[in-house]
């Protein structure tokens, strides 16, 4: 939930726009280029993030039998407008006291009142069983690592060739997660951290960082030092993904 300022998402090279008050929603895994514009008068940026799992979904599907079926490759990001209702809904999720069930119970409230607005958001749960999705929580575990398809498709229980073509089912590629999950662990270090880049790009999985660098300005359009240099400024965009060199 934006609420102050902007937000806008990149999906497929056309801009989403949330104004202030609005909610979007955004599918895992997935990434996408964002931009946060403050605004106008007081030159500020604030957003509400709540974060959702898979199982929230299902929790919501068999509590009250909605039946939704989308393909992996329709699954988008979805705007919502927000109502008096809404954003009760929120505050009470925020002021939950410290009880997992109450918590949940909450958070189910919020997402069926957006499912009621659209319910394709009921297709996000379909994601939860992608082979994408397994693959990055595999990865994620540790971007240090020199990971080899062989050696995820072992840890899944399928071969090497099943897994390749599983991934290009969903529009994925092995070699593309491991690139961007190693590249966005390495933009939120770089902007929420001090660690020396070199720090960074060992902590991201590169050995190199010269190649860090050259594969961080491809996918972001400057390099980690000019990041930094940035971050203050408005307006800031990330382009759109490029391939990847080896680290």
């Amino acid at each position: 939930m934006v609420l102050s300022g902007r937000k806008l998402v990149f999906d497929e090279q056309r801009p989403i726009t949330c104004e202030a008050g609005n909610i979007i929603t955004v599918p895992a895994p997935s990434s996408y280029d964002l931009r946060n514009e403050p605004d106008g008068l007081r030159n500020r940026y604030r957003a509400l993030v709540i974060p959702f799992k898979h199982k929230h979904l299902e929790h919501l599907r068999d509590m009250h039998g909605i039946s939704h079926e989308e393909h992996h490759n329709q699954i988008k990001v979805l705007k919502y407008e927000s109502d008096e209702i809404l954003l009760a809904t929120v505050q009470h999720y925020l002021e939950c006291p410290d009880d997992a069930r109450i918590l949940k119970h909450r958070l189910t409230e919020i997402l069926l009142i957006l499912m009621e607005q659209d319910n394709r958001l009921m297709s996000y749960a379909i994601a939860g069983d992608s082979w994408s999705l397994r693959v990055r929580s595999i990865l994620s575990g540790d971007l240090v690592h020199e990971w080899k398809i062989g050696e995820v498709s072992e840890r899944l229980a399928t071969s090497e060739t099943t897994l390749r073509r599983k991934l290009r089912e969903e529009d994925a590629s092995f070699r593309e997660i491991l690139f961007e999950l190693r590249l966005a662990s390495g933009l939120m270090q770089l902007l929420q951290t001090s660690m020396p880049v070199y720090q960074v790009a060992f902590d991201c999985g590169y050995q190199s960082v010269s190649r860090f660098t050259s594969n961080f300005r491809k996918r972001f359009g400057l390099s980690p030092t000019e990041l930094r240099g940035s971050v203050g400024e408005k307006g800031q965009k990330l382009p759109a993904f490029e391939q990847p060199e080896t680290s």
